[in-house]
């Protein structure tokens, strides 16, 4: 079973406008309500999969209520833990040109609703083949967000786990040596990870095998419509996608890290592995909405991205 953590899930509006102009008024054209939040994102793409999951997270108030609804009413599998806070709205403005986005910071995660999450998820850890940690945190009382991650990954000591962070949280996690087994950086992530800048194919390779950090993680560099570079193991790997025109970016990421958690808990090698993880990104970028995939078009587009081993 591939378990997914989503801290601060969201209740994800996008309005579609008119060309947006600063200070006017704009009449919403079409609304669309998603449930949301990185890991809930991932979670939406291991259930078109047909992968055995569950979705754990924070979820409150009237905007939770509906999330959890929503979610099962799509027959996904969860085990969330509900807090007195209201689950946040991530409003995005879309017209046609540009999308502006409006997100909230989350709720305060109380002591004792810390607690109720440790204890779920100690009671399903055995059932846990795989595990992702997607996004970013609300407040927690009494305790920073370093340190709730910390105790969380330090709950998982018997799966692999996948962390896919905000640059800054994930270098200090990194640094704290914590059970961390795989990360998905893109490139500006990357190299905000390694504190240098500009870097051309053959420094991320050098970097991935020689950095510290990498030395017992996996890690998937995507490189957006370059395709990827790959440390699995000991190996390097690079990833070429074939052109496609895009409809939709927001989520790719996420769908890609659902791909690798399939791979994983599927025993895949690594060439397939990495196939299944950008054909499921890139089969989101080409559909409208967010964390959603074309399983048939999935099997296509693996057929058509080159993978070799990486030679400098």
């Amino acid at each position: 079973m591939i378990a997914t953590h989503t801290f601060n899930p969201s209740v994800d509006i996008t309005y579609k406008i008119e060309p947006l102009v600063v200070g006017e008024v704009h009449r919403v054209k079409q609304k669309i309500e998603n449930p949301g939040g990185k890991g809930i994102n991932v979670t939406k793409v291991l259930h078109q999969l047909g992968a055995a999951h569950c979705a754990f997270g924070y979820l409150g108030g009237v905007n939770g209520q509906w999330m959890a609804d929503t979610l099962k009413a799509m027959g996904i599998t969860s085990a969330f833990t509900f807090i007195k806070g209201q689950t946040r709205q991530s409003l995005a403005l879309n017209d046609g040109q540009a999308q502006t986005e409006v997100l909230e910071q989350g709720p305060t995660i109380s002591e004792s609703e810390q607690q109720a999450y440790f204890e779920n998820i100690s009671k399903h850890a055995a059932d846990a083949k795989v595990v992702t940690i997607s996004g970013s945190s609300p407040q927690f009382e009494s305790r920073s967000k370093f340190d709730h991650m910390t105790h969380i990954l330090k709950a998982l000591p018997n799966t692999y786990n996948i962390v896919d962070t905000h640059a800054g949280e994930l270098k200090a996690l990194l640094e704290a040596e914590l059970p961390i087994h795989c990360i998905k950086p893109n490139q500006s992530e990357f190299e905000m990870l390694v504190d240098e800048a500009q870097l051309t194919i053959d420094d991320c390779a050098r970097l991935l095998q020689s950095h510290a950090y990498f030395s017992n993680c996996d890690v998937f560099l995507t490189l957006g419509g370059e395709g990827a570079l790959v440390k699995w193991k000991s190996d390097i790997y690079r990833a070429t996608l074939p052109h496609k025109d895009i409809v939709n970016p927001v989520g790719s990421g996420d769908s890609t890290v659902a791909g690798i958690a399939y791979g994983v808990d599927q025993g895949l090698a690594p060439e397939a592995l990495i196939r299944q993880a950008l054909a499921c990104g890139t089969s989101n970028a080409l559909q409208e909405k967010t964390g959603f995939i074309d399983v048939n078009q999935v099997s296509e587009i693996k057929n058509e991205i080159e993978v070799e081993r990486f030679e400098w």
